[in-house]
């Protein structure tokens, strides 16, 4: 009887060993199933997101060059380069200007430079239109003689460079017979060039106004009938008989200077125009190959 019992209950214990192995077998089948499913879906969804990443990449692609189009100036690279030759000629115009000014300055007050000139005078009138004044010798002081030999040289050298330029850069973009290549080999080194230029071009107009400004306090401070600057003009210097019209002569030298400084702002400007879109061209040219490959291979798999 205990043996029949063992055996019923083994039977009874094994019954639910056996279902747990089919239930386990059923869920490998289903697991395999799903796996195979997966991977299925997977590869019937790669074409489509291929087809997204090349929709994406053109998509890319034709918005930044829609964006580069209209960051680029609306003026066309020929227009640049005539606008850069006129400012060239006008700096130019305005140095040999404000050297010539400068160096008669220079030869009138004997060769003595009167831009931040200090001393003290007598004034003898001789009409109501002309002044006679007599400098005091013991308190004549006048600057450095390199303070005007900066505003002299630094003119006559930078007429100089307007006049290189313009021949270079009408060389250069003229017959083709002669240079075989445009003024982009020109750009990067007149630009390091033309940015120190406008430099020494601010601290000029700078040593010209406030040298000339000591110069005329000095003359306001110590007569109270000179009352402004402009009366300069009728002022007849004794020991310098020479000097005439001396604040016609400065204040166009001065105004001269700041204009050279806007002109050279300009130039500075296109200089790097040209500069930014002859390295953007270079990039996408460069960049345009390597795009069209990863779209083809694209489009190949």
């Amino acid at each position: 009887m205990d043996t029949t019992v063992i055996n019923s209950e083994e039977q009874r214990q094994l019954v639910p060993m056996s279902s747990l192995s089919q239930e386990k077998n059923s869920n490998e089948e289903d697991t395999i199933i799903v796996t195979s499913e997966t991977n299925d879906s997977m590869e019937n969804e790669t074409p489509k997101k291929i087809k997204e990443k090349l929709f994406i990449l053109r998509l890319c692609s034709n918005l930044k060059q829609n964006l580069t189009s209209l960051q680029r100036p609306h003026l066309s690279d020929s227009t640049l380069r005539l606008i850069f030759l006129l400012l060239i000629a006008l700096i130019g115009l305005t140095s040999f200007t404000i050297a010539l000014i400068m160096g008669s300055t220079i030869v009138q007050f004997k060769h003595q430079c009167p831009l931040y000139a200090s001393f003290t005078f007598q004034t003898f009138i001789t009409s109501e239109s002309n002044w006679t004044v007599k400098i005091i010798p013991l308190t004549e002081k006048f600057s450095s003689q390199s303070t005007c030999d900066f505003c002299t040289f630094y003119n006559v050298f930078t007429f100089i460079y307007c006049i290189m330029t313009g021949f270079f850069f009408i060389l250069f973009n003229g017959d083709q017979r002669i240079v075989a290549t445009n003024d982009q080999c020109l750009i990067i080194p007149w630009f390091p060039i033309s940015a120190i230029l406008g430099i020494f071009s601010l601290i000029n107009a700078s040593i010209l106004t406030n040298g000339f400004l000591k110069f005329c306090s000095t003359v306001t401070s110590n007569d109270v009938r000179v009352i402004s600057c402009t009366q300069l003009n009728h002022l007849f210097f004794e020991q310098y008989p020479h000097v005439s019209s001396f604040f016609s002569y400065m204040l166009c030298a001065i105004i001269s200077s700041w204009i050279q400084l806007t002109f050279f702002i300009g130039i500075i400007t296109i200089l790097t125009i040209r500069l930014g879109s002859s390295l953007d061209w270079n990039h996408e040219k460069r960049k345009k190959p390597s795009i069209n490959i990863v779209m083809k291979s694209i489009e190949q798999t």
